[in-house]
């Protein structure tokens, strides 16, 4: 285990603690932002002191999977509506990452989750838009970010039926 490695596997235990925190906003969002800058900091240490291992990419997967899951479960638990109000988006998203696994599994012999600009974009999103529902109280974001995420899930889903080969840190369905 290295610091980047670490600092990826703190992300799992502090998104567990978020869900103990859900009834207090303000140590909730200090938390928040805590793990999202480890989302960060691992990735840049790692390529920054050439640490970059097999590994720790999966470890930042998982680590990625439970803080998004935790959110996911957080906002189901706190502010349905946000579901309710967007509820076929959140399906097709769910589906497509689900046939995704299948297909990586079936293809690759293992789950595979690419580290696209999409995802990369779509995880910066969810780090905005989880605070502004939990402040304001509006979804109006919301819409908008599941349709990036949809489109991002779609083209990794593209990418690991194209391929031969997995590459997780694959940028694009056109770069490679």
């Amino acid at each position: 285990m290295n610091i980047p490695n670490i600092i990826s596997f703190s992300r799992i235990i502090l998104s567990v603690i978020l869900l103990f925190l859900m009834n207090s906003v303000t140590l909730f969002l200090i938390l928040f932002f805590i793990a999202g800058l480890t989302d960060v900091a691992d990735g840049y240490i790692a390529r920054k002191f050439k640490m970059v291992t097999t590994l720790g990419a999966r470890i930042d997967s998982v680590a990625d999977i439970f803080f998004h899951i935790v959110l996911l479960l957080v906002l189901f638990l706190k502010y349905q509506w946000v579901f309710t109000e967007n509820i076929v988006l959140f399906l097709a998203i769910l589906a497509i990452k689900l046939l995704s696994i299948i297909v990586s599994k079936m293809k690759f012999g293992k789950i595979v989750f690419l580290h696209t600009i999409a995802n990369k974009i779509t995880g910066f999103l969810i780090f905005v838009a989880v605070p502004i529902v939990m402040l304001t109280g509006k979804n109006s974001f919301f819409p908008a970010l599941l349709c990036i995420a949809l489109l991002a899930a779609l083209e990794e889903l593209l990418i690991l039926i194209k391929e031969k080969d997995v590459n997780e840190n694959r940028k694009s369905i056109f770069v490679k």
